[in-house]
């Protein structure tokens, strides 16, 4: 049997994280492609819907056919004395990942947010000349707090795309959530 304590505990931390409510919106967001010789970014930006709210949109072009591609993304969390890792810092093979979703838990979590905003969500390969979008892209706020419950403050995703183990695309961006 649970010591009372403990249940009051318990129900405390469940009370503040499963009626955390507050609005976000995007800080930054940087992408570039470390070498031109594989694709370009046409569009990198984040545009405003409301005061409290904005939109990511990311479009690139594909200059050579990938085969083999692996995303490795960090999550961090912005404190006291700067930028800290936070929940995740996973590196995986994308083309797996869309053969089987499922078997990737917590990248299946986070891409199930911006699939109905992305044209990349097939297995490879990937044709020179593919443009890759993300477009209108706006986090349904109480969908993420349901699976990811944070606390107020400035988040950050930095992603790092590699071909063949090269590093060759990179796209970094922070969120402010707030009450």
């Amino acid at each position: 049997m649970a010591r009372p304590h403990k249940v009051y505990i318990y129900l405390l931390w469940l009370n503040s994280v499963a009626f955390i409510r507050g609005s976000y919106k995007f800080n930054s967001l940087k992408c570039f492609f470390y070498s031109p010789e594989w694709g370009k970014m046409n569009l990198c930006e984040i545009k405003a819907i409301d005061r409290k709210h904005n939109m990511m949109n990311i479009e690139g072009i594909l200059n050579q056919t990938i085969t083999e591609i692996e995303i490795n993304f960090k999550m961090l969390k912005r404190e006291s004395g700067g930028w800290h890792p936070f929940m995740y810092d996973i590196t995986m093979d994308v083309c797996k990942f869309f053969k089987n979703r499922r078997s990737f838990f917590i990248p299946n979590l986070i891409y199930s947010f911006l699939k109905p905003f992305t044209n990349f969500n097939h297995t490879c390969p990937y044709p020179a000349g593919s443009v890759l979008q993300l477009w209108n892209w706006t986090p349904n706020e109480n969908g993420v707090l349901a699976v990811f419950p944070v606390d107020h403050g400035q988040y950050a995703l930095h992603t790092t795309w590699f071909i063949k183990k090269v590093p060759v695309l990179k796209i970094d961006g922070s969120v402010l959530f707030f009450k």
